[in-house]
């Protein structure tokens, strides 16, 4: 009977500590869609302002396009605008 609750203990223990393990990569993993969601945000604010910028200041913007993927070293809000804020100069000039 001693023994049997020794073992219980140590399974709880060990399953306790594997499921803490997990958590931790989970987190890990978030932070990278953080990264391509500013890249995406900037992509949706810079596309409008291209737009603008042909058209007028006061002009609707269109439906921005899907946010591509990001180039190296440019995945941050500034690549995104930047890359984005030509495309929407290029649509709005066709």
């Amino acid at each position: 009977m001693k023994n049997l609750i020794i073992v219980l203990v140590m399974l709880i223990g060990v399953s306790s500590l594997v499921s803490f393990k997990s958590i931790k990569e989970n987190t890990i993993k978030t932070d990278n869609i953080i990264s391509v969601s500013d890249y995406c945000e900037g992509w949706e604010e810079g596309y409008c302002e291209g737009w603008k910028d042909v058209k007028g200041v006061y002009a609707i913007c269109p439906i921005t396009p899907i946010c591509p993927i990001p180039e190296i070293g440019k995945d941050d809000f500034r690549g995104g605008y930047n890359r984005a804020f030509k495309a929407g100069m290029k649509a709005a000039r066709q």
